[in-house]
C-alpha cells in the first residue's frame, strides 16, 4: 500500500506458489525500487486465494525488474 497518495503505483502479475492462480499485485514504485536495490529489504508478494505472503524468488524478482523497466519506458517523455 502506498505511503503517500502521490506515490506512483506499479502493477504486475503475481502467481500463487500453491495453486498457480494469478492476480495483479499493486505496489508503490518506491517500495519496488527499494526492494530490487536492497539485499536486506524484501518485497512481500501476496496470493489472496491462499492468504499467503512470500518473498519473491530470483526468477520472480527478474520478472518484476522487467515489468518495472517496461513501466518506466512507457512513461511520457
Amino acid at each position: 500500500m502506498p505511503t503517500n497518495l502521490m506515490d506512483p503505483l506499479i502493477k504486475f502479475p503475481v502467481s500463487c506458489p500453491h495453486c498457480g492462480a494469478e492476480t495483479m499485485g499493486e505496489f508503490a514504485l518506491a517500495e519496488v525500487a527499494s526492494a530490487l536495490l536492497s539485499t536486506t529489504e524484501a518485497l512481500r508478494l501476496y496470493a489472496p486465494c491462499h492468504r499467503h505472503y512470500w518473498s519473491p524468488t530470483p526468477l520472480e524478482l527478474q520478472q518484476i525488474r522487467e515489468y518495472l523497466w517496461a513501466w518506466l519506458n512507457a512513461l511520457p517523455s
